[in-house]
């Protein structure tokens, strides 16, 4: 419905003019509830089952209504996803060290990621310039700033390490979805995987060999933790101060 809205500046919707509103008690539908709507469908379903004529059925309204408040599926996605990366819970303990409180938040980044999938599709296809990822980044920002490193230097720390949790869990949601798929638990696929590929690696490749043998864990949580705070112990080592 591109009569309700002006042209998209680098394809966001949070880069355009405001879609036109409704005349008063024409339209009962809010974003919020259209938005709300998505995500249920989404978590519920995934991102191939949303169409705007679905929604509107699961809302009880007909599709065109829905375009006073989402001008395209695009714009309802870039909602949606702004939404979802809202609830990621951006209180620190003030105690605890910058390093630490870093790490508090994306950890919750990944858990919130875990709980709506597909976040790590949509977020490499738009732009994460919504309301709430402004905040997520505002305050990753500061507490990079405090731990010594300045501008422009703390938005690049920031955007290698959300691009951390972000790439970690695209990884992580596949073979979630792949276990949910096949019954599995993450015990089943480590011993359906492990021997076969030890076979693959044979005596060609010693030292993979060697690593994924000692491999005491091959959780995700604990790979998780070891990158991040490998990239953590990284960037207190390089202490930049804005040089």
């Amino acid at each position: 419905m591109a009569h309700n809205l002006q042209e998209p500046r680098l394809d966001s919707v949070w880069l355009s003019r405001p879609v036109r509103r409704p005349p008063s008690g024409q339209n009962p539908l809010s974003r919020d509830q259209i938005v709300a709507a998505a995500i249920r469908l989404l978590d519920q379903e995934g991102l191939g089952s949303l169409s705007m004529r679905r929604l509107a059925a699961d809302l009880g309204v007909a599709a065109m209504s829905l375009y006073w408040h989402v001008p395209t599926k695009d714009a309802l996605l870039e909602f949606s996803l702004d939404e979802a990366l809202g609830e990621v819970n951006l209180s620190v303990d003030p105690d605890a060290e910058w390093g630490g409180q870093v790490e508090h938040i994306l950890q919750d980044l990944r858990r919130v990621i875990g709980r709506h999938p597909w976040i790590s599709q949509l977020a490499g296809t738009y732009a994460l310039v919504g309301p709430s990822s402004l905040r997520m980044h505002e305050a990753l920002i500061a507490l990079v700033e405090a731990g010594g490193f300045a501008a422009p230097h703390a938005y690049r720390a920031v955007g290698t390490l959300v691009n951390f949790v972000l790439g970690f869990a695209a990884d992580e949601v596949k073979w979630l979805l792949k276990m949910r798929e096949s019954k599995l638990d993450p015990q089943d696929i480590k011993n359906l995987w492990l021997p076969p590929m030890l076979d693959v690696v044979g005596e060609n490749y010693p030292r993979m060999r060697a690593n994924l043998e000692a491999g005491a864990s091959r959780e995700w949580d604990d790979h998780f933790e070891f990158g991040l705070s490998c990239m953590i112990d990284g960037m207190r080592a390089r202490g930049l101060k804005g040089d």
